[in-house]
């Protein structure tokens, strides 16, 4: 039997299905933990950690949302932006306001995006658990 990587456990789900705070609260925890855990991809949506003690499970939902949202999609680059923003308390990066200045996009604008592309993930997230536990 392979060993149990190291590193925090992955979230337990109890069969609730995901919400979209299950979803910001996950992104926001990978982009607290990128800054000090380098990362890369070796292969489509995965991503892996180059630091054993930290569990590959932590970015799994950020390389989701490349494959619910599409890689270079708008509504993916509204979402992962505002969990950086969120998840490092604007220590890293611009602000909402830059990024909508930016993109031409009003503020509100931007929240209808982000909460759109949150909802989008929530609903193949929990498509796939209801696949995954019904296989079971």
């Amino acid at each position: 039997m392979p060993r149990r990587p190291r590193g925090p456990d992955p979230p337990a789900r109890t069969g609730d299905p995901w919400t979209c705070a299950d979803v910001e609260f996950w992104l926001k925890a990978a982009f607290r933990a990128m800054p000090f855990t380098p990362v890369f991809a070796p292969r489509g949506n995965t991503l892996k950690t180059c630091n054993p003690d930290q569990a590959d499970a932590t970015f799994d939902i950020v390389a989701f949302t490349g494959t619910v949202l599409g890689d270079k999609s708008k509504e993916r680059l509204a979402l992962l932006f505002w969990a950086r923003v969120n998840g490092t308390r604007g220590e890293i990066g611009s602000s909402v306001s830059e990024f909508c200045r930016e993109m031409d996009w009003s503020r509100s604008r931007f929240e209808k995006t982000r909460r759109r592309a949150c909802e989008r993930v929530v609903a193949a997230k929990n498509t796939i658990d209801c696949r995954y536990v019904a296989a079971a």
